[in-house]
């Protein structure tokens, strides 16, 4: 089988939905070992692959400086035409429109945050996901969503079934870290007082102003040497948040980006993990602090219950105060035993099953 997929999430320094991908195409790497992948990307962009993908090729062209998906609606369809594929995955949802009816589609959905939070996304990526997303989700000729709650976001606005749910898996790296492990992360990026931990984009449908507040409130009832350490790359539509971590407050600590090494000591080092966002397609950062055994204080919305489980500890993140009291019982509680992991190949047996099931020769 000859698949073909949009491979710009796996360029520069991966981020979620790249390493959804790529962790994915690692496990059916092994799974399809006859298969053959073709990445496309525009010019100029090298993606990364896992090591044992061996049937793996490149296929780029020029931009004509237009966005990136601009450049995969109108640009790449030249290039899958002429490699005569089996299939195209869709890795982010989106895909040329020249292929319906010709070239079978499988998308991936993530998250539907043009319907739900549509301010907090850039200009670009709002304008694009409103014109084609609901388009080439509900023409693909197969659809898979990350989550439970995603799966059923789609029924409801958009009248799309979801052919099938591919959790995101959580690494074997994932686990909980001995105390010279930890010590040794902890000086590299010098956190010496207790911390609490967010760890995604910075950007506005995380809810970081809250959390900021929420910190002040926290350090105020009897803790008033704990940190906050901020790990992720800045995003977009910050100012507000920019404006409060500029102000130097005590005890913030941006670590910006930190490579997937270091992520299990960091998250067993902390006092607990928090993820307030307003919406989430599912919240992979949740699913590895529960593996490290750290405890999870999360948005109270379905798809972070799917990520978070039972003993997460669940706040609502329009409430500042309610998140304040939500991280305080965070730092009064044992720390919860490690959950057990959803595996990548798991993930990656049920989107060959898909593969699988279009019945190409």
């Amino acid at each position: 089988m000859k698949i073909g997929f949009d491979a710009r999430a796996l360029v520069g320094r991966r981020t979620g939905i790249g390493n959804y991908i790529w962790s994915l195409l690692d496990e059916m790497a092994n799974l399809m070992p006859d298969a053959e992948f073709i990445a496309y990307c525009p010019e100029g962009l090298t993606p990364s692959f896992p090591e044992n993908l061996q049937h793996a090729l490149i296929r780029s062209n020029r931009t004509y400086s237009l966005p990136g998906y601009f450049w995969l609606k109108w640009r790449s369809a030249s290039l899958i035409k002429k490699d005569n594929i089996d299939v195209f995955w869709a890795t982010r949802t989106l895909y040329p429109s020249q292929l319906i009816g010709k070239t079978p589609v499988v998308t991936t959905v993530y998250d539907l945050n043009h319907l739900i939070c549509p301010e907090t996304m850039p200009f670009i990526n709002m304008l694009t996901h409103q014109l084609y997303f609901k388009h080439d989700v509900v023409n693909a000729t197969k659809v898979v969503a990350i989550s439970s709650g995603t799966a059923e976001r789609v029924k409801s606005l958009l009248n799309k079934q979801v052919d099938s749910i591919v959790v995101p898996g959580t690494g074997m790296e994932f686990a909980p870290k001995n105390t010279s492990e930890i010590l040794t992360v902890r000086q590299k990026y010098n956190l010496s007082n207790p911390y609490i931990l967010f760890i995604g984009t910075l950007e506005p449908r995380k809810n970081l102003t809250t959390l900021l507040d929420a910190f002040q409130i926290v350090r105020k009832n009897g803790f008033p040497y704990l940190s906050l350490v901020l790990v992720g790359q800045k995003g977009w539509r910050n100012k507000q948040l920019q404006n409060q971590l500029d102000q130097n407050v005590d005890g913030i600590l941006e670590l910006g980006y930190v490579p997937n090494e270091d992520l299990a000591a960091i998250y067993s080092g902390s006092e607990a993990f928090v993820i307030p966002s307003f919406y989430e397609g599912y919240g992979m950062p949740a699913a590895e602090a529960r593996a490290c055994g750290t405890q999870v204080v999360a948005s109270d919305i379905p798809e972070l219950r799917e990520a978070g489980g039972a003993e997460s500890i669940y706040i609502n993140p329009l409430s500042v105060d309610d998140l304040a009291q939500g991280i305080l019982r965070a730092l009064s509680s044992e720390k919860p035993l490690a959950q057990d992991r959803v595996s990548w190949k798991t993930g990656a047996e049920s989107m060959v099953r898909v593969f699988k099931d279009l019945n190409i020769p």
